[in-house]
């Protein structure tokens, strides 16, 4: 994700800040929080709370090392799958970056739906994959070639018409195109 041919973390970093920026909010939610990237971006004087979702252990430990001293209190980390059995903390952002394809967006818009009541605002990214498949071509390609057996392809518009038939409102689409011909696709609902 990090390798300069992909530009992926670099990106979404960037995307964290927008979606931080656009919303400012005192109780921020993180689906796949893995390792925190972009939690470092999160201005403690404003905000009350962060709440971390990830069924990686590791990953949420690595989270609470790197943020725990910045974050303090603030910082909950909630070992789980995203699904629509799992009830999340009330947020006024809800940051779900590159979840939607682990999950798929059936069980995204029904999680979503179970949960619309704790959600202010809904910002989500996707992976739009045009030209190459789900894992870019690096060196260390080789060591996910696992995710493209759990992961699947999320058209933009399939889950802005299947949030809107769950009540959500579009708020809006940004696209981000990768060095690799992949992009991102950032939709904010409500």
């Amino acid at each position: 994700m990090g390798d300069s041919r992909v530009g992926q973390l670099q990106q979404l970093r960037a995307i964290t800040s927008e979606q931080l920026a656009a919303y400012p909010s005192r109780a921020v939610g993180v689906l796949g929080v893995a390792g925190g990237n972009g939690l470092d971006l999160i201005d403690p004087q404003s905000t009350d709370t962060v709440y971390g979702y990830d069924i990686n252990p590791g990953y949420l430990d690595a989270c609470e090392a790197r943020y725990r001293d910045v974050l303090g209190d603030r910082l909950h980390l909630i070992e789980t799958s995203i699904d629509r059995s799992v009830r999340i903390e009330p947020v006024d952002l809800l940051i779900a970056n590159l979840i939607v394809e682990y999950v798929g967006t059936e069980e995204f818009v029904a999680f979503a739906a179970a949960n619309a009541r704790s959600i202010g605002v809904l910002s989500c990214v996707i992976q739009r994959n045009d030209v190459a498949g789900f894992v870019s071509s690096t060196e260390h390609s080789s060591s996910f070639d696992g995710l493209a057996s759990v992961s699947s392809d999320i058209d933009p518009e399939t889950l802005a018409s299947a949030m809107s038939d769950a009540g959500f409102v579009a708020l809006g689409r940004c696209e981000y195109p990768l060095p690799n011909g992949k992009a991102l696709v950032r939709q904010d609902f409500r």
